[in-house]
Parts: C-alpha cells; structure tokens; sequence
C-alpha cells in the first residue's frame, strides 16, 4: 500500500512550481550538466541540489512524482552504438530517473523509471540504444521530493555492425540489412548473420518473431467474411450482429492467460469488428447467452483508421475469457463459456475486437453485442467554476502556498467548469462543502472527457479519501459525512491530450447532493495517541507472511504481516493504516498477534499468536482505516508485535 496518498493527491498537481533558482553547483541544471563516460561508478548526492527551475514534462512517464525534487543532471556520449545500462541500485534513496536527447531547451523523453530495483525503489534502465556521437541527458531527483546520497554507472554493450542505424522494423521485411531494435537486431544476427549482411527478409523476421516476441501480421482470406482483422466487419451502432465462425483460422497475437483472465494464451479460429469511437465513454462488448461455444475475447486500439496490424501485440487494450465475476459462465445455458468486457472508448479512435475460441477447432454461430459510447449531456448548471480554462483560481490543496485558494460549494449546486490536461500536466479543482448535520453526500461529475472525482475529509498534509467517483457520464461518488467541512477534488482523468480550446471535452459540470441520514462517526486519526507512538510506513516488507495481489493474479483473501520491534511492555490501545483496493472498498480484519521468536513473520498457529481482533469495513477504496480496542492491548512479555 506504498504510496496511496502520495499518488492521488501529487500526481493530481495542476501547475509546477516556479521561481527555483538557477543552481551554480555543477549537475544542478541541465545547462551544467555533469560529463561522465561508460565503465565509471559517479558517486552524487541531490541533497545538495535545488529543483530544476525549468524541469522538462514527463508525460509518458506518468508514475514519477518529482514533486519539488531536488536533482542532478549529467550528459553522456558514447563514442560507438550499443546497448546502454544505466543503473542507480545501491543508492541511499528512493530515486526516480529519465533519459533524454536533444538540447536543454528542447528535451525528448528516451526512457524513464522509478523503483525496478532494490528495496530503497531505487531506479535502473536497461536495454537502451546508445546512438554513437548522440548526447543523453540523464536526470536523477526521488519520488516526492526525496534526495540522498547515489551511485551511477553507465555500461555499454556492442552490436552488430548492421544494427547499428538501421531503420526497418524488426517484424517486417526489407532489403536493407538489420532492423530499428538494436537489442532484437543483435540476437538475430547472432544467429543468422546474413540479416545484418545482406537483408532483413522473412527468415530474419521469423526468427525475430521466435527470439524477440514481435509479432508478423499474416492472414488468408478464407471462411467467414470476416476473418481476418484486414476485413473486420464495421460495427456502425449500438446493437447485437450475427455471426457464423465456421471455417475461420487465426491471425492474431497471443496474450498472456493471466491478463486475459484464461488458461491460455492463444485465441484460436478468430474473427473479427471494427468501429471509431464517435465520443469519450464506456464501451461494452459481450456474448453472453449468445454464442454456443467456449469463446475470448480481445480489444485493440489505433490512432488511424488504416493501422499497421504488425502493431497488434502491442495495441491491446482489453481482454476477457469467461466474462468478469463469472457472469457468462454459461453461454446457451448449457455450454461453458461466453465472454464480455467493459473499456473506456475514446473520442476519434479504432478499436478492433476480436472474438477466439479457447479450444482449436471449436467455431459456430451466435451474435455479438456492442454498447458504444454517446456524446456526454451536460446538466443545466446554476453557479460557474471560478476558474478560467488555464489559470489558476482553485488549485486547493496542489496550489503552491498549500491548501488555498478552495471554492465553496452547497448542496444543490450544479457548478459549470472548465478543466485541462496536457504536456504530463492536468488542471486539478478543488471545492469546499460544509455540512451542519449529517448527510449522505453524492457528487457527479458530467463531461465529455474521463475525470477523476474524489470526496475528501482531513487536512492537506492528512487527507483521507470518503468517496471516488465511479462511471463516466456521469463520474458518481457517494458518502456518508458527518456535520463539517470536506472537500471535492475534480480533474482529468489523463495528463494529456486536453489542452485548452479543445472545445466542448473541456467542460464538465459538478453536481452535489444530499439527504439527511445517521452516518458512523469519522475517526480520521487515533485520538489522544500519547507520547510512544510507533509509526512505519514505505516499507518493502510490508507483503512479508502474505500475498499480494500486485505481485500477479487475483487471490480470494490476501494477508499482510508487519513486525513492529521493541514493543515488549506497555500496551496498544489504537491502530491506523494505510488501504487501497482497486474494485472498491472490501472488509477487513486487524489481528494484532504477538511475535513468539522474534524473526520475520510467518503464520497465524507458528510463531504468531493472536492477542486482539478488529473486523472492519473501510468507508472508501482508498485511505486511512482506523482501528480502535476497547480495552488496550498489554504488550508484557512479548517478543516483537
């Protein structure tokens, strides 16, 4: 649960900080950058730094956090093309990285990370393609403003003469020798030599297909019309269409099972829909209870209306085998196992969709059902945002002095505004609503665009999340609140492709309303905590004695143990921690156990022994939950709790 706040409310940031100064410490800035070479550890340290006064966007790498970071810049030329490791594992920080070319005034994002490797999350990049004679520009600062002490070293690996500029794709033939992907040219060639000798033919690109795993579009069109994706039948409107599979092959990719819900990987004798999105929203495709046989299915995404189908293994954008919760376990009735899943469709692009069977052979006939996104209605408001498209006038708790300036909102209200998202930057507002009695609260946002709504209590430095917006038109968040003043945060859902003067996608209305109920009461923090509070957080052990579900699949129920050392007298009398759950709020138990050796903790019935239990329900999917005993917990005689 590393991060659940940090995530929501820094990377909502609307507007960056200005006024650094110009740093005069060599590596402050990127017009001072440090030179360095390959093969040399560079020992550095950022707490000597300041922010960068006029700090590049990385939009593409959306899960750093620099906030005001303090970071160092260094430059590096190799003198020949290679494939590059950049690592910063060891250092004393959680670090963030990116790489770039070009010059300081116009900086293009090469490569990026965050905490690949080590417990400390510090960053590596590996499998870069060092272009000889090209400078790169290397940025190193922490993940919400975290600096420290590092070390980095650049190595660089050799490729085969005819990769080095080469510039034909990998999965698709050319006479000239080598392919654009230096690290896949190099395997190839490294087993066929004539690909970067004399052409890169169709035995080079099957053997890239085997080594590196690009994908080779190729289809022949038999059996249904349909059949390959090269003559997809269009879709033109919300509605189910008949189909007929018998006789169709296959000419897709395989997808791993673990992301399309499958136990396996390939979608056998497929055939195939297209359709361009005519709005932003949710789009539903399903045959459940329509289709006799064991059936997938997969979603591809591209910016053109003619794309280039070599691409499809990398433009999924969903899948599905079995339909979600196990709601088209049934097909017919009788038959297992129909499919069905829901995306968000954007506004001007094509999305392929491409139904399999998960056993070669199996084809028939049924229908296809597509619910495709309308045009978002916004309601009629009666107040308006204070805030122009692109200034700043409710940045609330992202706004640079902190917690100010926030627009208050009531009940009733139905507030016109404007918001943006571009360059890795989106426009975040912030609204005041004070209660006298308790309410159970519902907050819509309507817009053409995805937005991300949340209904917030606590302080800018402790916030806690009540309610987060679900659906798209309209994004709906609900809580039950007691008599007092919370705050609604409404932004982009993205940090691009919203810039202002979009036209209508920029608008959005917020409605608020409440009716009177019995809320349970708020406890945001323990109350009279005393002076021996113990407090760990961050923490890379925090999975240690259970499962998570971010380390792959999805499991029925997942335990985390953490090991608190030194509690060996006095007593617990309140516990509060961190949750997120992606599907919502979910029940939970706190079991506070005493630690019976003192090592690593293990199971309940081992070296774990129950003391106290707390069954709760959290209020939100992500936030704070506290736990409270009504009669404290003594610590005598315990190991480690």
């Amino acid at each position: 649960m590393r991060r659940t706040f940090g995530l929501i409310l820094a990377s909502a940031a609307a507007f960056t900080a200005g006024g650094a100064a110009f740093g005069q410490v060599a590596g402050d800035e990127c017009t001072n950058a440090i030179t360095v070479t390959a093969d040399t550890a560079v020992n550095f340290n950022t707490n000597n730094m300041t922010p960068s006064a006029n700090a590049p966007a990385d939009g593409p790498c959306p899960f750093l956090d620099w906030g005001a970071s303090k970071d160092i810049w260094f430059k590096f030329t190799p003198p020949a093309s290679g494939l590059g490791v950049i690592t910063l594992c060891g250092s004393s920080y959680d670090t963030s990285m990116v790489v770039y070319t070009g010059t300081c005034a116009a900086l293009t994002r090469v490569d990026c990370d965050d905490d690949t490797c080590g417990a400390l999350y510090e960053s590596i990049i590996e499998g870069i393609s060092f272009t000889g004679g090209t400078t790169y520009y290397i940025r190193i600062g922490g993940w919400n403003a975290d600096a420290g002490a590092g070390t980095m070293l650049i190595t660089v690996e050799a490729v085969s003469g005819g990769c080095d500029g080469a510039t034909g794709a990998c999965n698709n033939p050319h006479g000239a020798p080598g392919c654009n992907d230096a690290v896949c040219c190099t395997q190839v060639c490294a087993t066929n030599p004539l690909c970067c000798d004399i052409g890169w033919d169709i035995d080079c690109v099957n053997a890239a297909v085997q080594l590196c795993g690009v994908f080779y579009y190729t289809c022949t069109p038999t059996g249904p019309a349909n059949n390959c994706a090269t003559n997809a039948t269009l879709v033109p409107a919300t509605g189910a269409y008949p189909f007929n599979s018998v006789g169709a092959t296959m000419d897709g990719p395989d997808h791993p099972g673990s992301t399309c819900q499958s136990g396996t990987n390939t979608f056998f004798d497929d055939v195939w829909w297209k359709f361009t999105s005519a709005a932003n929203g949710v789009c539903t495709v399903s045959t459940c209870g329509t289709v006799s046989y064991d059936n997938k299915l997969a979603i591809y995404a591209f910016d053109t209306a003619t794309p280039d189908f070599n691409t499809l293994n990398t433009a999924l954008v969903a899948c599905n085998d079995d339909g979600a919760s196990g709601q088209c376990f049934l097909t017919d009735g009788v038959t297992p196992y129909a499919s069905a899943l829901s995306f968000n469709a954007l506004a001007g692009k094509t999305y392929y969709v491409r139904m399999g069977s998960y056993v070669s052979g199996q084809t028939g006939t049924g229908s296809i059902s597509f619910t495709l996104p309308e045009a978002c209605q916004l309601p009629t408001s009666n107040a308006t945002e204070n805030e122009a498209c692109g200034s700043s006038g409710n940045g609330g708790c992202n706004d640079v002095a902190g917690g100010a300036p926030v627009q208050p909102i009531a009940l009733g209200d139905k507030v016109a505004g404007t918001f943006w998202a571009n360059a890795g930057t989106r426009d975040t507002d912030w609204y005041s609503l004070t209660l006298s009695a308790d309410t159970q609260v519902t907050a819509k946002v309507s817009s053409g665009s995805f937005s991300t709504l949340l209904i917030l209590g606590g302080t800018c430095t402790s916030t806690v999340t009540l309610g987060t917006g679900t659906g798209s038109c309209p994004n709906t968040a609900t809580a039950c609140l007691n008599a007092g003043t919370y705050k609604i945060f409404v932004a982009p859902q993205g940090f691009e492709g919203l810039p202002c003067g979009s036209g209508a996608i920029n608008n959005y209305v917020l409605e608020v309303t409440g009716t009177s109920a019995t809320c349970p009461v708020s406890t945001d923090v323990c109350d009279d905590p005393g002076p021996d509070n113990t407090t760990q957080s961050n923490d890379p052990n925090l999975t240690v004695g259970g499962v998570a579900c971010g380390g792959g699949g999805t499991t029925t129920a997942n335990t985390f143990a953490r090991s608190f050392s030194g509690l060996t007298s006095g007593e617990i009398r309140c516990v509060e921690f961190g949750y997120s759950n992606s599907g919502g709020p979910v029940p939970v138990s706190l079991i506070l156990c005493r630690d019976t050796n003192g090592g690593a903790p293990e199971s309940l019935g081992t070296d774990l022994v129950e003391l106290a239990r707390r069954d709760l329900t959290p209020r939100a999917a992500v936030g704070t939950v506290t736990a409270k005993f009504d009669e404290p917990v003594c610590l005598d005689g315990n190991t480690s709790p």
